[in-house]
């Protein structure tokens, strides 16, 4: 039985990868507009519900229920974190949370924007760095 082999020339491998991707560097434009679209939707999205719902008084205490257990998934998120930096900011972050929640359940409603802040920067973040 006879056996064949087929050599492989660089200029064939460089010319498909032309063909496979067309748009070169402008799809990675593409893909990194795309994410910054993505999270500042996201982060408008939910900024815009904060606000509108610090303007119900009957539906605010559920957003302050959120954020303040959203403060404990934070700490979560710290303690199996492998960075020690990435640890400090989700206990910074974890610890800010359920302060914010108390602050505007017994200060101002309005300290519930601030911390939705904080959540939408930590979404924007995670969706930029993906």
């Amino acid at each position: 039985m006879k056996t064949h082999s087929i050599e492989w020339s660089p200029v064939v491998t460089q010319n498909r990868r032309i063909a496979l991707n067309p748009l070169g560097q402008m799809g990675n434009l593409l893909a990194l507009a795309t994410k910054a679209l993505l999270a500042l939707v996201s982060a408008l999205a939910l900024l815009v519900a904060a606000t509108w719902l610090v303007t119900l008084p009957d539906q605010v205490v559920y957003l302050q229920a959120t954020i303040w257990a959203a403060g404990f998934v934070f700490i979560g998120i710290a303690i199996e974190s492998e960075s020690a930096e990435a640890a400090i900011l989700g206990l910074a972050t974890g610890i800010a949370l359920p302060v914010l929640a108390f602050l505007s359940s017994s200060v101002a409603v309005e300290f519930i924007v601030v911390a939705a802040t904080l959540v939408a920067a930590w979404i924007a973040a995670a969706i930029l760095r993906r």
